[in-house]
């Protein structure tokens, strides 16, 4: 029997388990810093580290980002990976079945979206569907997709750890992983924050951009030298009654250079829109979230991450704010109330990368330690890149099950 430890119960961990745990003669612990949660309750578990210039955005709980993301599946990187010898096109197809990867059928594709999609026509912008892991049959079209899924319409990673459980694994809860033991160059197990050591032949360390290089980095693996995220803001303005956020958030979008423009509303907005509409609520709200690709100059060290936003994001930024912000007085929006959130961070990626950290079956240095998650991305996509990162976590319990 060989045990296998998986350092993080989120979307990359959940996703090697899934595979790894169909082999009988594999022992799988899944050790979480976070509690589990239903679905729709795990708006409280963000974990916002505001420590930089740029808000950076992510989650501690069972199931990680899969719980608060708006449900959006695009393969990203693949020609890229395959300059690594990296083929995540198998996965990809069967991620698309297992999810029921679709977009939106016309009966949930809110008046809203409608009215950019025509708005954004007439300024010959071609705004387009959002490939979807929602079932229509079971979505209410509620616009919590981001807060988590209360009706159980929106996949998650919970659908995997449920998989692993019933073939055997073990899910330790509220427990941190704050160190790897390692002996000749061989992993041995991992120390916690409880005071326990827990042994094992193989560790997969899947605990995200910002934890997964200071584990690493302690036992001499030089990562965190590079770090991207996904720089957003969201522009809006007021529309009486625009009821924008009870529709699927990220429905629709438009593609450009660099640039991802989407339908998305956000709460931070209504004190700016206030200024002048002193009663608007967040029904009154039509808005665009403005996404760019971040570069690699992001540090994290053992004790600080550095992540600042530079010329070139700014200019991507305001020059999606633009766009967006035409396209919303063309919609109706009230020209004088659009305004900007802050600039904040989501996806934390590219901070232990392919060809730098770990090899083509995303093993480190050090014998039978292996990464999945987001830190292994060579690059940022720009676009949402968890398809990607569950393809690229498939394909490492695929390669384990076969190799243990």
């Amino acid at each position: 029997m060989t045990d296998v430890i998986i350092v993080g119960a989120g979307t990359g961990g959940l996703s090697v388990a899934k595979e790894l745990s169909r082999n009988p003669d594999v022992n799988i612990k899944i050790i979480e810093k976070g509690p589990r949660s239903e679905a729709g309750e795990a708006y409280k578990y963000y974990d916002v580290w505001d420590k930089n210039e740029m808000e950076l955005i992510k989650t501690d709980l069972v199931g990680g980002s899969s719980l608060v993301i708006a449900g959006n599946y695009v393969p990203t990187l693949v020609d890229e990976l395959k300059e690594y010898n990296i083929d995540i096109e198998p996965q990809l197809e069967q991620l698309k079945e297992e999810i029921g990867i679709q977009t939106m059928p016309d009966s949930h594709v809110g008046p809203i979206n409608r009215l950019l999609e025509k708005a954004a026509g007439e300024l010959g912008l071609n705004m387009q569907p959002m490939p979807k892991g929602i079932n229509p049959d079971k979505c209410k079209q509620c616009g919590l997709c981001a807060w988590g899924c209360p009706h159980g319409a929106k996949w998650s990673s919970l659908s995997d750890l449920e998989y692993a459980l019933e073939n055997g694994s073990e899910l330790i809860i509220n427990e941190s992983v704050i160190g790897l033991i390692v002996e000749d160059n061989k992993i041995k197990g991992v120390k916690t924050n409880q005071g326990n050591q827990y042994t094992a032949d193989v560790v997969i360390v899947a605990a995200g951009g910002m934890v997964t290089p200071k584990l690493l980095r302690g036992v001499g693996i030089n990562a965190g030298e590079t770090f991207a995220t996904d720089p957003f803001i969201t522009v809006g303005g007021y529309l009486k009654g625009a009821r924008q956020n009870h529709e699927i958030q990220m429905n629709k979008f438009i593609k450009l250079p660099h640039i991802v423009i989407a339908s998305h509303t956000s709460q931070f907005l209504l004190p700016k829109i206030r200024e002048k509409y002193p009663d608007a609520t967040e029904d009154d709200i039509i808005s665009f979230m403005i996404k760019v690709p971040d570069n690699l100059k992001g540090h994290v060290y053992m004790n600080e991450v550095v992540k600042g936003i530079d010329f070139e994001d700014a200019s991507l930024l305001a020059r999606g704010a633009a766009i967006a912000g035409n396209i919303l007085v063309k919609a109706g929006a009230d020209i004088e109330s659009l305004c900007s959130t802050h600039v904040r961070g989501a996806h934390l990626i590219s901070s232990a990368r392919i060809g730098d950290v770990v090899d083509c079956n995303l093993e480190t240095s050090i014998e039978n330690l292996y990464v999945a998650d987001g830190s292994v991305l060579p690059e940022a996509p720009g676009l949402p890149p968890i398809y990607t990162i569950l393809a690229l976590s498939r394909r490492l319990g695929q390669y384990l099950y076969k190799k243990l």
